[in-house]
């Protein structure tokens, strides 16, 4: 206790003490054997009320026993009863639960995990995955500063996270395995992953990365196969050993068709394998065709017009088509249109252009007719000259519609465009502005601009392949230049319309992951409507069963989990409710269990974990023996612990009894007496 507080305390005392001595001894006469009792009383009262006052803390020393914590952490997937070790599993809970010295010993706290780790008081071995790696993490946050022995029963095979051994180093605690199902080696081929990419564009190759497995003390042979329906589009021999035990095979297979291409990969079985259901597995890539028609009018040849289409193509994806504006006729097979140094003969293709809200990209030079060109869009004007001028490039390093990098503009030769002031909207995203005659300008030379529903390129100059010979000879390669034309290519011919009703799915689902389906549907001002009315209907191909199943309002996106279906071919719509949209497609629910791919138990990676904490492994039959270490080891002893706590003197109860009890006595005394 402080000093100031032990002074302050003698001070209520004497100050409290004279007070009733003041009280009734200095100012009373007579009645010495009442007064003293009055006094006493007073005395009691004053110095309870200056003690609440004051407020001293005082110190209070609580010992109590800790036990130590046994956890259980059991293993509830699948896998366990494959190995036929389920009612073996929950025996050996129950007994490690309920055994009265165990239960004296350690507070027992059981947990089952699967995917998560959950407490649990009851066993059903139906979870679909295993993260062992997140038993450790959790219970390590968990039990922080506690000792808590982990008994881990569990057969070793994880699906999800990290491999657990090495969150098993981290973990503080000592770990007690104990191994579930068949330890026996067996000769085993796996396909443990299959690694492709979601999307390929037709007529492209795409790659897909395969990891085999390879479990056994001798050598083994086996023919590798991914086929496409009766078809094999691809056979591999492969060899492995004891040491030699696993291959990552990687293969490009051709996108021939466009829409969902589901793939099997198959390993023949070895002679008598007992588990051939991780032999195959199936993964699917939906095949999109992004080719893009692009069209270049032109009224005279330049070599700017071959310069622009070996850029374009230089993308596969994309395909120029040269035409003078005299055989220009119909737009529509056309996503872009790119006008060369237009006159009055783009007269019809302006007007189809402008009625139909249609992206285009307008080049100007010398050759430009600006007469008919500023009666043809309002967006620009230029001023009439007649004459003609040099613009060097400037870089605009914020320019905004995508992402693009300097090329090198400060080493191009200049674009001959035309003299004198263009009027154009500050709204433009500039690419380049103009440099004229040493002196930069604010005046666009490339760049993009948005009107309305359609998009907008413009270059106002010509002689762009002087550009390309520049790239070339700088790097030896138009990758450069060539990239640029395409990045303007892809933004220009790419829709501005946004979709109302967006549509996220996968077009292959394993049975043992979430099926989920995902909307947004946007109002008429494109803006997210969470009150719109969504619905999901579902057709099985193989059964025709049709289900309608309503969306939910899951935060800023709409949800649909169909999870609960079994494993087949689907086709889906999704309608919105008073609205005339609708989206659909098709996916694939696999019957595919990787709990079932296990065919022994993972004994080494258990021995492990063992080792590293200086434990033993155990058996489910052997209760007796991890009972025993258990019970003899002496880091796992009850201790002794203390906890100090500082009361507060104005929380006890008594002080505040002891006030109302003298007070009331002085006056009910003092009434008998008649002294009021």
């Amino acid at each position: 206790m402080p000093a100031t507080t032990i002074f302050l305390l003698i001070g209520a005392f004497l100050l409290s003490l004279a007070l009733a001595w003041f009280q009734y001894f200095y100012r009373a006469k007579g009645r010495p054997s009442k007064n003293a009792i009055f006094a006493t009383l007073r005395f009691l009262a004053i110095f309870a009320l200056l003690l609440l006052l004051i407020n001293p803390k005082i110190n209070s020393t609580e010992y109590y026993n800790e036990k130590p914590s046994l956890v259980l952490a059991v293993d509830n997937s699948s896998s366990i009863t494959e190995f036929g070790a389920g009612e073996e599993v929950e025996s050996l809970v129950q007994r490690l639960t309920t055994d009265p010295e165990l239960r004296q010993n350690f507070e027992i706290e059981t947990f089952s995990f699967g995917r998560e780790l959950k407490p649990s008081d009851s066993l059903n071995f139906s979870e679909s995955q295993t993260n062992i790696p997140a038993v450790f993490d959790e219970l390590s946050t968990l039990y922080e500063g506690h000792m808590a022995p982990m008994v881990l029963i569990t057969d070793g095979n994880q699906t999800l996270g990290e491999e657990f051994t090495f969150p098993a180093q981290r973990f503080k605690q000592p770990v007690l395995p104990v191994v579930v199902g068949d330890t026996t080696r067996y000769r085993d081929l796996g396909i443990s992953r299959t690694n492709v990419n979601k999307y390929a564009f037709l007529n492209n190759r795409f790659p897909v990365e395969i990891l085999i497995n390879y479990s056994g003390d001798t050598s083994a042979e086996t023919q590798l196969e991914v086929r496409q329906g009766n078809s094999v589009v691809h056979s591999r021999q492969l060899s492995f050993s004891a040491e030699d035990n696993s291959e990552v095979v990687r293969v490009e297979l051709p996108a021939n068709s466009i829409g969902i291409q589901n793939y099997e990969v198959r390993l023949k079985a070895l002679e008598a394998e007992k588990n051939i259901q991780n032999n195959s597995m199936e993964f699917a890539v939906e095949v999109i065709d992004e080719r893009t028609q692009v069209l270049i009018a032109y009224s005279f040849l330049h070599p700017d017009l071959g310069a622009l289409k070996e850029a374009i193509e230089s993308n596969q994806q994309r395909e120029a088509e040269l035409k003078p504006i005299s055989e220009v006729t119909d737009l529509d097979e056309y996503q872009l249109v790119m006008l060369y140094q237009p006159d009055a003969r783009f007269t019809k293709v302006m007007e189809q252009l402008n009625t139909q809200n249609r992206n285009y990209f307008l080049i100007t030079g010398p050759e430009t007719d600006w007469n008919f060109l500023n009666r043809a869009q309002d967006l620009f004007q230029q001023e009439i000259t007649n004459q003609s001028e040099e613009y060097f490039p400037v870089w605009n390093e914020n320019f905004n519609a995508f992402q693009t990098e300097s090329i090198g503009y400060t080493d191009f030769p200049p674009l001959e465009g035309n003299f004198g002031i263009l009027d154009a909207p500050e709204a433009m995203d500039v690419l380049l502005y103009r440099e004229v005659q040493g002196v930069e300008t604010t005046m666009p030379l490339l760049g993009v601009t948005t009107v309305g529903d359609s998009k907008i390129g413009f270059l106002f100059g010509a002689d762009i392949w002087r550009w390309r010979g520049t790239v070339f000879r700088e790097t030896g390669s138009f990758h450069k230049f060539d990239d640029l034309i395409g990045k303007l290519i892809h933004f220009l011919a790419s829709g501005s319309r946004q979709d109302r009703l967006l549509v996220e799915y996968e077009p292959l689902y394993n049975d043992t992951e979430k099926v989920l389906i995902r909307a947004d549907y946007f109002d008429q001002s494109y803006e997210f409507d969470p009150r719109a009315a969504l619905e999901l209907q579902v057709k099985n191909t193989e059964t025709g069963e049709q289900l309608q199943i309503p969306f939910l309002l899951n935060d800023r996106s709409f949800e649909v989990d169909l999870s609960s279906l079994p494993g087949g071919e689907y086709n889906f719509n999704v309608v919105v409710d008073g609205e005339s949209l609708s989206r659909s497609g098709s996916f694939r629910i696999l019957d595919f269990d990787v709990e079932k791919q296990f065919v022994r138990a993972n004994l080494e990676g258990l021995q492990n974990i063992a080792a590293e904490k200086g434990q033993n492994v155990y058996f489910l039959q052997d209760f007796e023996n991890l009972k025993s270490d258990l019970l003899s080891a002496d880091s796992y002893v009850t201790v002794q612990k203390s906890r100090k706590k500082d009361v507060s003197l104005i929380d006890w109860k008594y002080l505040l009894g002891i006030i109302v009890l003298a007070l009331s006595g002085e006056w009910f005394l003092r009434k008998y007496f008649g002294l009021i």
